[in-house]
């Protein structure tokens, strides 16, 4: 006779080996298991879910009549967003000015350097004209730019398939990013006060004002917006906002980006001044001066009208990248434009002084 123990390992075995994601309905991830002899579904969900309480949904998923009756062959469907879990590691891949964290609620605040490891519990804390970078194992990332604070709830690894990320933006922006690996599914998920932002595998940023109005753009792949039991569905290209106590709005077309009207191959004289293209439907323009083409060592960061020009000064010589987005009314911003070389050169080097040698003076 096999014994129970045997069977346990048996049932690891087939979770790990003939793991298979399905779509019900909702287009929630589940998997297959077979149940094997002497097996019960309180011990089942006791050994692989977080909560294993979590036991009368899983006999509502298989439409059991009798929990307390499973047979072995038998299949049973488990959402992955109950099962167990293992951390994935996360750590800061990039850092600018003073950004503080706290591993748990009521620690105090000590500051974040590059390569330190970052746990879920973490609270993150940017200042003032600072940013960083979070990316976990996968290469899936998060980015949080000056006077944002924001939770990493949690970020698991379930089996070798499924990895779930949660965070809570209390103010600020995040811009959040996934890659897509062939054959494993991925959840990111970015929760406010008043609003959840969910998808798999996408780019998309989430923001939190003052009066808690939660705005989420999609810069590639889809957003699923819910806030008040209704949903929506914000796809690439497009944004949405939910207000305090407010469903979400009907998603909207993101605004294009400004292009500047006049450029010079190279600037000699401050202040630099841009003027750009008035674009129709946007009540203003955020504009990036950058050391780097991906705009994490931001060095000036301005809000103008449309025919405002943008005036810079306080700049070093050197190669800097810039950047224009549009944002229309609802306070929702347009798709970035691509990266515009702007060259600096204030100091040219002064050529050698000569001396002629004065007569009579040896």
């Amino acid at each position: 006779m096999v014994t129970r123990n045997r069977f346990s390992h048996l049932i690891l075995f087939c979770l790990i080996f003939s793991w298979r994601l399905l779509a019900v309905a909702s287009e929630e991830e589940i998997f297959e298991l077979k149940v094997a002899k002497r097996d019960s579904l309180i011990n089942i969900c006791k050994k692989y879910l977080e909560d294993p309480a979590k036991w009368q949904e899983v006999s509502k998923l298989n439409n059991l009549k009798n929990p307390n009756l499973i047979y072995p062959g038998q299949t049973l469907k488990v959402p992955v967003r109950l099962l167990k879990g293992t951390p994935l590691d996360a750590r800061v891949t990039f850092i600018k000015g003073e950004v503080l964290f706290q591993e748990k609620e009521g620690d105090e605040w000590t500051k974040l350097k590059l390569n330190d490891r970052v746990l879920p519990g973490s609270t993150i804390k940017s200042g003032d004209k600072s940013a960083v970078e979070i990316t976990f194992e996968d290469g899936a990332s998060f980015f949080i730019r000056s006077n944002t604070t924001l939770g990493l709830t949690s970020a698991q690894k379930k089996g070798s398939f499924y990895t779930t990320r949660k965070l809570f933006l209390q103010k600020g922006q995040t811009l959040a990013r996934t890659l897509p690996v062939p054959g494993a599914k991925s959840r990111f998920e970015v929760s406010t006060r008043n609003a959840v932002a969910g998808v798999r595998g996408t780019e998309f940023k989430t923001s939190v004002d003052p009066e808690e109005t939660t705005r989420v753009e999609v810069l590639k792949g889809a957003v699923e917006l819910e806030a008040m039991n209704q949903k929506v569905e914000v796809n690439e290209g497009e944004g949405s906002l939910v207000k305090k106590g407010e469903p979400p709005l009907k998603p909207i077309k993101l605004l294009p980006a400004p292009a500047p009207v006049t450029l010079e191959p190279l600037y000699r004289m401050m202040p630099l001044s841009l003027e750009f293209e008035v674009i129709e439907g946007a009540l203003s323009y955020r504009v990036m001066l950058a050391k780097d083409r991906d705009f994490k060592d931001v060095v000036q960061e301005k809000v103008i009208t449309p025919l405002e020009k943008l005036e810079i000064t306080g700049i070093d010589d050197g190669t800097y990248f810039l950047q224009s987005l549009s944002i229309d009314n609802f306070g929702i911003e347009g798709l970035p434009s691509k990266p515009v070389i702007i060259k600096v050169w204030l100091n040219p080097p002064q050529p050698p002084l000569i001396e002629w040698p004065v007569e009579g003076v040896e």
